[in-house]
């Protein structure tokens, strides 16, 4: 059997770069749907960094089996199983995660397989099951693969999987219109991603918060892909300033994507009455415990929303909104690193003050 290094996950936390069997067709739960593909990129996702031993893990939840990490995985693929018929060997790739579910509970019957009833998220995820893309190969079923058009590079398509989560946010999740205010708490990679979602359907005005860490580098690249405002939030009261921008009103979305306790409280300050607000920051940590103050939720009728992974249809419209060029990505990939070099990778991504996506180049 033929053998690989791979960055391989256990269920302590710990990650370990060691010698890992490369997959063999028809030797998997995807046959004879199964695809051998050759990773070419793979992005270090926040949720990777969290589930790492060496950063704060309260609340993180680890795998259940040590498996090969990392999501955000684009690829050639290199051979087929014998019922394959959409995919063909020498076609770059970007992969879906969302890869096992029923299709018979009452949210895979609506499409939402990313929320499958019967599983829990990481058993439905390739990445926590069969292995991911911190490897020179993985498997894949092929309705889980997009062939990615010439337009895109494959450094751009590091991060159509964030894409994909932003336009299910923005499109699926919050139904973000033309011509509606949103207020994206939060300036990493996601943030601006979501910025630039909010921008291509016509949403305005776009503000984006951050902190002093962010000031000088991801507030000013929010800036540049697509806020109309930005806000340090520890130079300024994000209360007065949203006020300001919506003549006291409020912005009608709240996307709260810091994994951070004090911005649950704001999100539900700064939107106006009858407005909606998504609580996703927290996610990747396990989910935050805030206080909640439940009169502004019901004086203001609120609706509050989750979100987790994407859908197909999400899929389709990152790939088309980065082809289009109404999202740019490739600028917003700042360090590639050898896999040799992982740790080095995931300290950048952890502690990078000018870090947006950090990759993991095969």
């Amino acid at each position: 059997m033929a053998s690989m290094k791979g960055l391989v996950s256990y269920p302590s936390g710990e990650h370990v770069l060691e010698v890992v069997p490369v997959p063999e067709l028809g030797d998997n739960r995807y046959a004879p749907n199964d695809v051998l593909c050759e990773v070419e990129y793979c992005g270090i996702c926040g949720s990777d960094v969290h589930k790492w031993g060496a950063v704060d893990r309260t609340g993180v939840k680890n795998v259940s089996r040590k498996v090969v990490a990392g999501h955000e995985i684009v690829s050639t693929v290199k051979a087929v199983g014998k019922a394959v018929t959409t995919v063909k060997p020498g076609q770059r790739v970007v992969h879906e995660i969302v890869t096992m579910y029923c299709g018979r509970c009452p949210a895979c019957l609506e499409g939402r397989f990313n929320i499958c009833n019967t599983l829990p998220p990481m058993e439905g995820r390739a990445h926590f099951v069969t292995g991911g893309g911190f490897a020179k190969y993985t498997m894949w079923p092929e309705w889980q693969l997009h062939v990615l058009p010439d337009s895109i590079t494959s450094k751009a398509a590091v991060l159509l999987e964030p894409v994909a989560g932003s336009v299910h946010t923005v499109i699926t999740r919050m139904g973000v219109k033309a011509g509606e205010s949103v207020a994206i708490l939060g300036p990493g990679a996601r943030g601006i991603l979501l910025a630039q979602v909010c921008k291509a359907v016509g949403a305005g005005p776009i503000i984006v918060s951050g902190m002093d860490r962010d000031a000088s580098f991801r507030l000013e690249m929010a800036r540049k892909f697509g806020a109309d405002h930005v806000v340090n939030v520890e130079k300024e009261d994000i209360r007065k300033r949203v006020a300001g921008l919506t003549g006291g009103i409020g912005v009608d979305v709240v996307i709260e994507n810091t994994g951070s306790v004090e911005p649950i409280g704001e999100s539900l300050d700064i939107v106006r009455k009858g407005g909606r607000v998504l609580w996703a920051g927290g996610g990747i940590r396990g989910g935050i415990v805030a206080p909640v103050d439940t009169y502004k939720v019901i004086v203001k009728e609120l609706d509050i929303r989750g979100e987790i992974s994407q859908i197909p249809y999400d899929w389709k419209t990152a790939i088309h909104l980065v082809a289009s060029g109404l999202v740019k990505t490739e600028e917003l990939v700042t360090n590639v690193f050898p896999l040799e070099d992982w740790h080095d990778a995931f300290q950048m991504a952890a502690t990078g003050a000018e870090a947006l996506r950090v990759a993991i180049k095969h």
